[in-house]
This record gives C-alpha cells, sequence and structure tokens, in this order.
C-alpha cells in the first residue's frame, strides 16, 4: 500500500501492514525471549545471593574478634603490662563490633543488588520486545484483521 508522505516529507511512504504468519512467529519469539531472560534475570538473582556468605563469615569473624578483645581486657589488672593489654582488647573488642556491623550491611546491600540485578536483567530486554509486539498487533487490527 502506498500512502502519501506527511507534511514536510517529499518522498512516499510505503507501509505494509505485517503478514498474519509474520504476527505468530513474532509472538512466538517474544513469548520464548521473554521466558529466557526472565530465567536469566532469576539465576542471576540467585547468584548474587550467594554473596551472603561472605557477609555472613564477617559478621561471625567480627564476634569471634570481639569476644577475642573482651579476653584481653580481663587481662587488664596484670601488674606492668595489664594497662597495654587493656587498651589493646578495647581495640580489638572494636574492630570485632566495627566487622560485625559492616558485615550486616553487606549483607542487607547484597539482598538489594541482588533483587535489582535480577529484575534488570529480567525487564530491560523483555520489554522493547513486547511493546514491538503490541504495536504489531495493533497494526493488524487496524487492518481488521483476525489472528487464529
Amino acid at each position: 500500500m502506498l500512502r502519501v508522505a506527511p507534511a514536510g516529507y517529499r518522498r512516499p511512504v510505503i507501509s505494509a501492514p505485517p503478514s498474519r504468519s509474520f504476527v505468530v512467529l513474532l509472538g512466538a519469539f517474544v513469548v520464548v525471549w521473554t521466558v529466557v531472560w526472565i530465567l536469566m534475570g532469576i539465576w542471576t538473582q540467585r547468584e548474587v545471593r550467594t554473596l551472603r556468605q561472605l557477609s555472613t563469615t564477617v559478621i561471625t569473624s567480627g564476634a569471634a574478634v570481639k569476644q577475642t578483645g573482651d579476653a584481653l581486657q580481663g587481662l587488664s589488672s596484670i601488674p606492668f603490662v595489664g594497662g597495654d593489654v587493656g587498651r589493646v582488647g578495647r581495640q580489638v573488642s572494636a574492630a570485632g563490633v566495627d566487622a560485625r556491623r559492616s558485615g550486616r550491611a553487606s549483607r542487607t546491600a547484597v539482598d538489594n543488588l541482588a533483587t535489582l540485578l535480577g529484575v534488570s536483567i529480567a525487564l530491560v530486554p523483555t520489554v522493547p520486545m513486547i511493546a514491538l509486539l503490541i504495536v504489531t498487533l495493533r497494526l493488524v487490527r487496524r487492518r481488521g484483521e483476525t489472528l487464529p
């Protein structure tokens, strides 16, 4: 079908609505494409979530470091060296508390990142394909055809 170009264009625009077989193939392709990318998003989310193990290790290590610092603080009553040992024990305990806090924060960050990546990987490639299918279906309906 040959249409006259809109105002401002000098050349005619050729507009042929897509064939029925093309629309069916496009629909099947979009379904497969969408399923594949949703599965990739789920897989990515699960893989990134495995990084939580590192956070758990940091939390556990922080607890052990704090216990060590607390034990060193208990030695502060030893004459001549007790003051230095107690000071070091307080520093070690503080480092353990910081490690546990950092581990908890990183666990939350990993969870947020896993969700963000999973959703992004699932949506970014699929939304344009679904939009293309919708536009194509509207062209077919405008032509007055029905699909099988």
